[in-house]
C-alpha cells in the first residue's frame, strides 16, 4: 500500500482523528514511530499549521499542555477549530530575535516559509511562491514561562527557518527533554541552515541524535527528514 493510503487507512480506523478530517486535517500518526511511546507533560509545537501535529499530540497526550504557534490566518483559524480550546495559540512567527519578516506563500501553503523557495524545493515538490505576507516575530524564550512540565517536547517544523527557531530559545532548552524537528540535507529554501549545522547546534546544547524518521528521498538522494533528540 502507497505510504499516503496507508496514512488515511489508519485515520479511518482512529475514530479520535475523525472530527479533525471533516476539517480537512489529518493527524500525523505517522510519528508514532518515534514518539508513539513517548509521555509528555509539555507539547510545544512550532509551525503547527492547520493542527496535523497538534490533533496527533492531543490523540496521544491528552494531559499534556499544548502550546501552539502559526502566524498564517487561514492555517491558524483550521488549527482552532480542530484544538477545539484545547491548545495555546500564539499568531507568530519564531526567530532568533524579535521584529518582523515576510513569509513567502507557496502554493502548497504548508511550505511557506521566512525564507524564499529554492529551485530545488520547486522543482522536487512542485510548487511556486505566489504571494508575500508581512508577519510579527518573536524569540520562543519571550513566549513561553520557565520552568516547563517535565518530560517536554519542542517540535519544529518551520520550512529551512529550524535553526533561527532554537537560536531564539536558549533559556528555553535546558527545559525541554525531546526534540522533534523537520530538517533539510539539500537547499530547498535559499539560506536555509541544513541538518548537519542544527544537530551540531543541538549536540553543544546538552542533546544526542537518537533516530531520523520520514525520510524523503529524491533519485537516490536524502532530501529531508524528520530528527529526534534527546536530552543527555
Amino acid at each position: 500500500m502507497l505510504p499516503h493510503l496507508r496514512k488515511y487507512a489508519n485515520l479511518l480506523r482512529t475514530p479520535a482523528c475523525w472530527s479533525a478530517l471533516r476539517h480537512g486535517v489529518a493527524a500525523t500518526l505517522e510519528h508514532d514511530a518515534a514518539l508513539g511511546q513517548e509521555h509528555f507533560a509539555t507539547v510545544i509545537d512550532v509551525g503547527a499549521n492547520k493542527g496535523q501535529f497538534a490533533v496527533y499530540a492531543r490523540l496521544r497526550w491528552p494531559r499534556a499542555r499544548l502550546i501552539c504557534f502559526e502566524p498564517l490566518p487561514a492555517p491558524r483559524a483550521r488549527l482552532a477549530r480542530v484544538t477545539r480550546g484545547q491548545a495555546e495559540i500564539h499568531s507568530f512567527a519564531l526567530g532568533s530575535a524579535p521584529g518582523e519578516g515576510e513569509m513567502h506563500i507557496a502554493t502548497r501553503v504548508d511550505s511557506s516559509s521566512l525564507l524564499a523557495l529554492g529551485d530545488r524545493q520547486k522543482a522536487i515538490f512542485g510548487m511556486e511562491e505566489s504571494s508575500l505576507l508581512h508577519v510579527p516575530i518573536q524569540r520562543l524564550d519571550a513566549c513561553v514561562s520557565l520552568p516547563v512540565a517535565r518530560p517536554s517536547l519542542l517540535k519544529i517544523d518551520v520550512q529551512g527557518f529550524e535553526l533561527e527557531v532554537l537560536k531564539g530559545a536558549t533559556a528555553l532548552l535546558p527545559e525541554i527533554d525531546t526534540i522533534y524537528v523537520g530538517a533539510s540535507d539539500v537547499e530547498l529554501y535559499q539560506g536555509q541552515a541544513l541538518h548537519a549545522e542544527i544537530e551540531d547546534f543541538l549536540v553543544a546544547a546538552g542533546f544526542r541524535v537518537a533516530g531520523h524518521f520520514n525520510a524523503q528521498f529524491e533519485q537516490g538522494e536524502r532530501v529531508q527528514a524528520d530528527w529526534l533528540f534527546r536530552r543527555m
